[in-house]
């Protein structure tokens, strides 16, 4: 990543992002995120499926959509490329809570904590399943 190149040291905010996805019934749909209003995201684990406290799903919230233009150090200036890029903060389960598998109820989420490095992350919005609608626990 020393050679990645950030053409003009810009990066250009968008307000939303628009996600496909297929429904349970095989029909095309789309969700539209928007950090402001609708910003929590669902996308498929990295947990090895050998853990006994792995999940299909990793969550998150958008809190940035932008992209960049990019290029490699040793690469032409006119060859830039547009890449796509979400900063999100990340919600981990709540593993002392029985979820949706044990007792039929969805998982509980939290925030990591914001010194943490689990914390923030930039990730592609490609990745992106689609988005979630969470309902906060008192």
């Amino acid at each position: 990543l020393d050679s990645l190149i950030i053409s003009k040291e810009k990066l250009y905010e968008h307000k939303t992002l628009r996600v496909n996805f297929t429904t349970y019934d095989l029909r095309r749909e789309h969700d539209t995120i928007n950090p402001r209003s609708h910003a929590d995201i669902m996308l498929l684990s990295q947990d090895e499926p050998t853990d006994k406290n792995a999940h299909p799903y990793w969550y998150a919230r958008v809190t940035f959509i932008f992209h960049v233009m990019v290029r490699f150090h040793h690469e032409d200036p006119s060859k830039s490329r547009r890449v796509d890029v979400l900063l999100i903060r990340w919600l981990h389960r709540d593993s002392n809570f029985q979820d949706i598998f044990v007792d039929r109820r969805l998982p509980r989420v939290s925030f990591f904590p914001l010194g943490t490095s689990e914390c923030w992350d930039f990730i592609d919005p490609s990745t992106v399943i689609r988005s979630v609608h969470l309902l906060p626990g008192f």
